[in-house]
């Protein structure tokens, strides 16, 4: 299991490295770039330490590229929550003290990430599942409120695209 985990972290620490000096836009970059550094990796692998790192896209050159969460533009979590809801599709509906957002397959984890980053008052925490994030607020009053604060992201709200 240690041996395990030492991999994971060269592997983790390497990721980090070829994303601050190269310019890779998708994951399939991401795992080539591993690769030539000597490291064994697939597109599972590397989207699921893309998760734990909290890799960003940013703008290079005219181009988005991961980087490391620390190159992510001023404005934090509120600006990767914008750039977010522009990239994808966003509905929301609220059930009771909860506001249940729905996204495209496999987006719901960057969503949440997105959201936790945003530090929004409203939100007690959040839960990703593929497609579906339920953010809890402490009543349903600032479930309402935090639903209505996100649509200013472009945010739909469920029934009235």
């Amino acid at each position: 299991m240690r041996e395990t985990l030492a991999r994971k972290h060269h592997r983790q620490q390497a990721l980090l490295r070829v994303v601050s000096q190269q310019r890779l836009s998708t994951q399939a970059a991401v795992v080539r770039a591993l690769r030539g550094a000597g490291f064994a990796a697939t597109q599972a692998t590397v989207s699921r330490d893309i998760v734990e790192l909290g890799l960003v896209k940013v703008a290079r050159d005219g181009t988005h590229a991961y980087a490391p969460p620390t190159a992510a533009a001023p404005g934090g979590g509120m600006e990767r929550l914008r750039r977010f809801c522009e990239d994808y599709p966003v509905e929301g509906a609220l059930a009771t003290n909860l506001v249940v957002l729905r996204s495209l397959p496999g987006t719901a984890n960057a969503l949440a990430a997105a959201l936790d980053a945003s530090r929004l008052e409203e939100a007690v925490g959040t839960l990703a599942g593929d497609d579906t994030v339920f953010i809890a607020a402490t009543n349903e009053r600032h479930a309402r409120a935090l639903l209505g604060r996100l649509t200013t992201f472009g945010i739909a709200r469920k029934g009235t695209t």
